[in-house]
């Protein structure tokens, strides 16, 4: 009666090792209860999207897969606009900073042009060049950007 008992505890014990290693099967696996999320991609979300969603309540509240991948979206979206502003913050500090370089260039240009026009005053009428138009139009950007 005991060897009976021994080879059977061997037995239970060879069964437990045997399906925690994977030999046992796999558990089958059920599809969501709750509909998908009408949530566009995260590039194209907007706070109306946000506002219109309803999501799935679960027997203890709202479904946790839901409100995951919601948060996720969210999330990429938001990491997408932020990177997007630090690259334009970057491009303006970039203009901002060229800009100042380019009116000293073009002040250059136009006196240069200036010493010459003086000599060929005389001879021609005065015609703005086309670095002096350039001047006026930075100018007038300038001015704009201010306004």
């Amino acid at each position: 009666m005991l060897v009976v008992l021994v080879i059977a505890g061997l037995a239970v014990i060879a069964c437990v090792v045997m399906v925690s290693l994977g030999h046992g099967g796999e558990m089958a696996e059920f599809p969501p209860d709750a509909p998908p999320l009408d949530l566009p991609a995260a590039g194209q979300m907007t706070p109306a999207d946000l506002i219109a969603l309803q999501l799935p309540i679960g027997l203890v509240g709202y479904s946790t897969q839901a409100v995951d991948e919601t948060l996720h979206r969210v999330s990429v979206a938001l990491g997408e606009r932020d990177t997007r502003i630090a690259v334009l913050e970057q491009r303006v500090a970039e203009l901002s900073y060229a800009r100042p370089q380019a009116r000293e260039e073009t002040k250059q240009a136009e006196t240069k042009q200036a010493d010459d026009a003086g000599s060929r005053a005389e001879r021609e009428p005065e015609v703005p060049s086309a670095t002096a138009r350039e001047g006026w139009d930075g100018d007038r950007a300038d001015a704009e950007e201010a306004w």
